[in-house]
């Protein structure tokens, strides 16, 4: 029997409709340009075109919970990394994005990653599976979902999407600039609701989880520039 799938309300996420917010503001990507004024101190004025901007490139580290990591080795069982996820020496996962977008509007950026981790232990009891990463933030707030792939022995695979898993704390990360982008180190992180029942009755919503550290970078910005028409005189 295929494996069911559970699609998840994004409404929570919408509201924190995708990325850095007000840290955000777009001239900071550029590695070598000038400091940029907040967001917040240079709002756009009103009735201006709302752009977007691609991110090239970027990497989302962390780790899930330190903790449960720990209990995943003690019990013997095993963390398998795939689609592009590799293991950090601290013991935490670096996921290479997949695509990404800023909107220069409402300074809202969307990051997905590409990478897997999937759980197994107590002879397959515990099985789960998280990929297809995100990041969603926007202001000092913001979310990380994933696609949650849970299956008991005996059943079948249980598939639900977009999971709001922790919810992200912005309010005191500052950005650092350099050859791989803008960095947000360390951002404070806490288990959702749904994001700490997946792992058990061991959590509960508020429990801090691994903090993130997501590193973005822009692609060329779009060209303004009108082009000139080709003259038709013989």
């Amino acid at each position: 029997m295929a494996a069911t799938r559970r699609p998840i309300a994004l409404a929570a996420a919408v509201a924190t409709a995708a990325a850095l917010g007000a840290t955000f503001a777009l001239p900071a990507f550029a590695a070598d340009g000038p400091a940029a004024k907040p967001a917040a101190d240079a709002p756009a004025a009103a009735g201006a075109p709302s752009e977007t901007y691609q991110l090239e490139s970027g990497t989302l580290d962390w780790g899930v919970r330190a903790s449960f990591r720990s209990m995943i080795d003690r019990m013997g069982g095993t963390a398998t990394l795939a689609d592009g996820a590799t293991k950090n020496e601290d013991g935490t996962y670096k996921f290479p994005l997949d695509k990404g977008e800023y909107a220069m509007g409402t300074h809202a950026v969307t990051s997905s990653f590409k990478g897997s981790v999937h759980y197994e232990a107590h002879g397959g009891v515990l099985d789960i599976k998280l990929s297809d990463v995100k990041v969603l933030t926007v202001g000092k707030a913001g979310k990380i979902t994933v696609d949650v792939t849970t299956k008991s022995p005996g059943k079948d695979a249980v598939v639900t999407d977009d999971l709001a898993m922790a919810n992200l704390d912005l309010t005191d990360v500052t950005a650092s600039n350099g050859a791989e982008g803008m960095k947000f180190a360390a951002i404070p992180a806490t288990f959702t609701k749904e994001g700490a029942a997946v792992f058990g009755s061991a959590y509960k919503e508020g429990d801090p989880v691994d903090p993130a550290t997501l590193t973005v970078k822009q692609a060329a910005p779009p060209s303004t520039r009108p082009s000139t028409p080709r003259s038709t005189r013989p």
